[in-house]
């Protein structure tokens, strides 16, 4: 499991992918546009805070969807009740894409 360390910007990253019509193969999901990135306390939940949460953005056209959080805020919301604890990176568009992923809280970044 990936560790979400205080202090240092948190880049979230989801790879979509989807099923071709034609050819049944999976391949990169391309060109998607609404895509968000959020820290939820809960699995597939809200974010913890607005500050926790940013748009994404494709790398090219890879199906490689990408936001940064800064580490300022990632300290500010989450050092007093999440250190430690497992939170979730939550990826999604509010209809068609729903992805959650489990990350530990770290105070610090380790090697």
């Amino acid at each position: 499991m990936k560790t979400v360390s205080l202090d240092n910007d948190w880049e979230l990253e989801y790879a979509a992918t989807r099923k071709n019509a034609s050819t049944g193969a999976i391949e990169p999901a391309t060109g998607l546009a609404g895509l968000t990135g959020r820290l939820s306390a809960t699995d597939a939940g809200a974010t913890i805070h607005a500050s926790l949460s940013v748009s994404l953005s494709e790398r090219g056209t890879t199906g490689i969807y990408f936001g940064v959080l800064q580490g300022d805020d990632l300290r500010a919301q989450l050092a007093a009740s999440f250190t430690n604890v497992v939170i979730y990176e939550v990826f999604g568009d509010g209809t068609n894409v729903l992805t959650s992923v489990p990350r530990l809280v770290a105070a610090v970044r380790r090697p």
